[in-house]
């Protein structure tokens, strides 16, 4: 390695600075380096393995990220539970005066907007929390945020106590959101970043299953029993809480606040017995990275809160988004949270088939998706999905031009709405890790929070308009029922020609390739193969090792 290469000619060591301190002086050095103008190293040898050879070494990481990744299944079984339990016997009984058959709808209303602001409010405010006290306290403070709104459902007995536990289940999934994804991307071994972030989608889908197979079978047995449906959140916030506790911090966050000797003590239990691992050269990569971020950030004088919306942070905070945005704009409102409606259109009258069918192909979707992203690049994997996407409501508003309810067309129906969801599901499941790639290492939590309290408007905006599209306003007013594909298919069109243009090839890059990559201002449509001087750095140390050995 870089360090353990000392019999070296003078002129080598003038080719790539060694880094040979320890601790502060390491980053006294390394800074020196930089200034200098000398190439220091800020790529591994060990980033050349192959997707599959990753997979293979490093087994203790990937353990580890899985993990992490479980949490998600709570949000999801937290969401689908609170979205499905307003159709039970019992909480409808809790909640409405006697005689009452359906909870007055201002009480839904309230209910879904006070989570998805309180989302809001966790995507935009948390990520400042987790950058000031590390990923592992921030994971712990959304458990209590969680645990409290599991608590308040436990014991409400009317739909303004209901109305609380909204508000902290959207503060904690928001959070979560924001945080998780980026802590997972902080342990990631490059070749395996993409695989293990869209692990966050894949747990979630999973919980989101749960839900409903839970309540119906409370409802087959128990159909006034909605509070043992609540309690079955217990089990999983123990789970989590347990991995919590084993979950190291971040080496990232740890090497961002000098905390080297930390940071080594995580790279060291966890990838230490990877053949040729280097951890001395792992944190000198770490250390040069976020030392090169500081000389920019001093350079542009962006080292406020809002840096992330000026110059090239601006334009990396706008790639980061836009995968997750997109998805809005294809149509995620109308085959996502309708596609009961759908479904219900072709003549299938139970609901719970439904779930469970849709959420199967969600399940299929996020494994194929998260099992190529690292192979075949983020790219292909999020602009193809959206425009098959976009083709498949565009399908569903021709097919609303006829009549659906006949065997055949109420098929097609069917079909289109899975094509949809398949596709954007594992598109939106890649956006996860543009959120996490995308920013500098001081900014990843920031601009990942952002990226998705800005999409998440707009799901707000679509989760209001789109049921007066399918339904009508009442009053005479139009309904355009299935022909809404036709307008998605439009902002669709528009969505994904812009990322065409805007997405960049991020797989098997690291931090200090992407930042270069945005310094020198690549045309994003070039970052696949484009020969950054990161990595000519790593090809230089190697033909010295090479050399000395010979």
């Amino acid at each position: 390695m870089a360090h353990q290469a000392q019999p070296q000619q003078q002129e080598d060591k003038d080719v790539i600075h060694h880094v040979e301190a320890h601790g502060q002086d390491m980053v006294e050095e390394i800074d020196h380096a930089l200034a200098k103008g000398q190439p220091v190293l800020m790529k591994s040898s060990l980033d050349r393995m192959t997707v599959w050879q990753a997979a293979a070494a490093y087994k203790k990481t990937t353990l580890l990220c899985m993990a992490a990744a479980f949490s998600a299944s709570l949000d999801g079984y937290q969401i689908n539970l609170n979205g499905s339990i307003v159709a039970n016997k019992g909480f409808i009984a809790t909640m409405t005066s006697p005689g009452q058959a359906a909870i007055n709808g201002p009480y839904v209303s309230a209910w879904g907007g006070i989570q998805s602001t309180g989302q809001f409010i966790g995507q935009m405010i948390f990520p400042t929390f987790t950058d000031k006290f590390g990923r592992k306290i921030a994971l712990y403070a959304i458990w209590l945020i969680c645990a409290l709104s599991v608590v308040i459902e436990s014991v409400t007995k009317n739909w303004w106590t209901w109305l609380i536990a909204k508000l902290f289940a959207g503060i904690g999934v928001g959070s979560l959101q924001a945080t998780l994804p980026v802590y997972i991307s902080e342990h990631s071994p490059t070749q395996l970043r993409g695989f293990l972030i869209n692990a966050y989608t894949f747990w979630f889908v999973v919980g989101q299953l749960m839900a409903p197979v839970a309540l119906n079978e409370l409802n087959a047995t128990h159909p006034y029993d909605f509070k043992t449906a609540i309690y079955t959140q217990w089990a999983m916030i123990g789970i989590t809480i347990i991995i919590y506790v084993f979950l190291p911090e971040s080496p990232w966050w740890l090497v961002s606040k000098s905390k080297l000797e930390q940071a080594e003590k995580v790279l060291v239990k966890y990838n230490g017995h990877v053949a040729d691992y280097d951890v001395h050269e792992e944190i000198g990569i770490m250390v040069a990275t976020v030392e090169q971020e500081e000389r920019v950030r001093e350079a542009t004088k962006t080292k406020d809160i809002l840096a992330i919306f000026r110059g090239t942070n601006g334009w990396r905070l706008l790639i980061a988004l836009w995968p997750k945005l997109m998805q809005q704009f294809v149509g995620l409102s109308v085959f996502n949270s309708y596609s009961t409606y759908f479904f219900q259109l072709a003549g299938n009258k139970q609901p719970f088939q439904v779930t469970v069918i849709l959420a199967c192909v969600q399940l299929i979707s996020c494994i194929i998706f998260a099992t190529c992203t690292d192979a075949f690049g983020r790219r292909p994997l999020t602009i193809y999905p959206y425009c098959v996407c976009t083709v498949a409501v565009l399908g569903l508003g021709i097919v609303g031009c006829f009549d659906y309810t006949s065997y055949a067309l109420g098929s097609l129906l069917i079909f289109f709405a899975c094509v949809a969801i398949f596709t954007c599901t594992g598109a939106s499941a890649i956006g996860y890790a543009y959120l996490a790639e995308i920013p500098q290492q001081h900014l990843r939590a920031r601009t990942s929070g952002w990226g998705l309290a800005i999409t998440n408007l707009f799901g707000i905006m679509f989760s209001f308009t789109v049921p007066l599209m399918l339904k009508g306003a009442g009053n005479g007013g139009p309904v355009w029922g299935v022909k809404t594909g036709f307008f998605f298919a439009g902002t669709g069109l528009v969505v994904c020609v812009i990322g065409w243009f805007i997405i960049p090839e991020v797989a098997q890059r690291t931090p200090a390739e992407i930042n270069e990559l945005f310094e020198k201002k690549v045309s994003p449509r070039k970052f696949k193969g484009y020969l950054t001087d990161v990595q000519m750095t790593l090809e230089e140390k190697e033909r010295v090792q090479e050399a000395a050995v010979a």
